[in-house]
């Protein structure tokens, strides 16, 4: 199977550690989703990473379903565990960070042509984007924290994800809240494979 994706997608990377905690054996393309790459568009219309295409020639797109796909095929590890429910709600939580800081670079690019110049942000569509960035890493911080994980599961992985994307794309940002729990967690699976080798990058 080989996995579409790029160097910086929070989506794409939540799939590819999915996979690899599943034991899959994934060859990895980069593609770059805003030039029109071919081989991305022949495997999804959407023009979106991640695809997962299989050896039987099916294409998967969207990271949770290429995760719940991934959890049917092997159950065992279970990336939900015995507390389905909390481990959801919490990747929830991860996934509308992730949202919140991809369409704040979305509006920069769209109002201002480079993604660069960050008028966006102060405009109310911005700040709201920042607002959703900021409550949801503190409430993560805390699901996190009752969760008391130390087995990597869909929470884990949606957390980590989240809290690097945000970092990575909004370094130094002064509204950076403050989030013991994720940062201890972070540090707990630094060096596990499927974190280590899928941090973002330009």
């Amino acid at each position: 199977m080989k996995l579409l994706l790029n160097t910086t997608s929070p989506y794409a990377r939540t799939a590819h550690i999915c996979l690899l905690e599943k034991g899959f054996e994934v060859e990895t393309q980069i593609v770059n989703p805003w030039a029109d790459d071919e081989d991305l568009l022949k495997a999804n219309t959407a023009a979106r990473v991640p695809a997962l295409l299989l050896d039987d020639g099916r294409v998967l797109t969207e990271s949770l379903l290429i995760a719940l796909w991934a959890e049917h095929e092997r159950p065992e590890p279970s990336l939900v565990g015995d507390n389905a429910e909390a481990v959801i709600s919490a990747a929830g939580v991860a996934m509308g960070i992730n949202e919140a800081a991809v369409h704040t670079l979305v509006g920069r690019l769209v109002s201002d042509g480079a993604i660069t110049v960050p008028k966006f942000d102060e405009a109310p569509v911005g700040l709201r984007r920042r607002r959703s960035m900021v409550t949801g890493l503190l409430r993560l911080d805390e699901q996190m924290a009752v969760l008391g994980q130390v087995q990597m599961n869909l929470a884990v992985a949606t957390a980590i994800v989240a809290l690097d994307y945000v970092g990575f794309r909004f370094p130094d940002a002064p509204w950076m809240p403050d989030v013991p729990n994720l940062r201890l967690l972070r540090s707990e699976f630094a060096d596990r494979p499927s974190i280590a080798n899928t941090v973002p990058h330009e």
